[in-house]
């Protein structure tokens, strides 16, 4: 049996990266933590069902599974350069019929475009995209994120937070690796892309968060960050 095709009681066994949908976007035990945790990240942030939201690098759907039935017709966008994730998302996750009522929007592009659906986003969210990007890729996603985030939107995203002294990394994608940013760095190539950004205390089980908007006030001030210290989840 190929690894595609285990039982997700055997994938839960896999090696983050391994060809099977819920093990090549990460540890596979994390799966359902991870989709709570970004629905759940997304509505402290003030989700509705009539905003417009892309999931970059939306994988196997592993969000998109919880926000395509919640959102509304034509609201969820999802980028993702391996095909065979989305499908299987779809197969053995979500189920066609949502994909025929709530008619998402895919695109395989490997370019770190978000303006390809010349949409004006309320939410962009990069889960563990920069973890493996260099710089100048980096830099393209926040650049592309700028143009096609409202002004008021909110781009949500993690890295691998490294200390204030780690070195710039490599150019290029690594994957399943991660690379580590020094915090300072990674805010600076947000704003450099026109976004005031921070870091916000949501748990991640092994990133860091951060919120940017082009429009300061739409991030949290010191009672928000309260609320999201109080994130539950960060206790299973």
């Amino acid at each position: 049996m190929s690894e595609r095709s285990l039982p997700i009681d055997e994938a839960e066994l896999l090696a983050p990266g391994a060809e099977h949908y819920r093990a090549y976007v990460g540890p596979p035990a994390r799966y359902d933590y991870l989709s709570l945790s970004q629905v759940g990240l997304l509505s402290a942030f003030g989700l509705k069902d009539t905003d417009y939201v892309l999931d970059f690098g939306c994988g196997s759907l592993r969000a998109g599974r919880m926000l395509i039935p919640f959102l509304r017709e034509g609201r969820y966008f999802g980028i993702e350069p391996h095909h065979w994730l989305i499908e299987d998302g779809i197969n053995y996750e979500l189920g066609s019929d949502a994909t025929t009522l709530k008619k998402p929007q895919f695109s395989y592009n490997d370019d770190f475009d978000c303006s390809i659906f010349n949409v004006p986003f309320d939410f962009i969210m990069a889960q563990s995209i920069v973890t493996h990007a260099g710089p100048a890729m980096a830099e393209t996603l926040f650049n592309s994120a700028a143009k096609a985030i409202k002004h008021n939107g909110v781009f949500l995203l993690s890295y691998k937070r490294g200390s204030e002294n780690t070195p710039l990394p490599a150019e290029g994608w690594s994957y399943p690796n991660n690379i580590e940013y020094a915090p300072k760095v990674m805010l600076s190539l947000l704003e450099d892309a026109g976004f005031t950004a921070i870091e916000i205390p949501w748990f991640h089980p092994g990133a860091q968060w951060i919120a940017a908007s082009l429009d300061p006030k739409r991030l949290p001030n010191k009672e928000d960050m309260a609320i999201l210290t109080g994130n539950p989840m960060q206790n299973r």
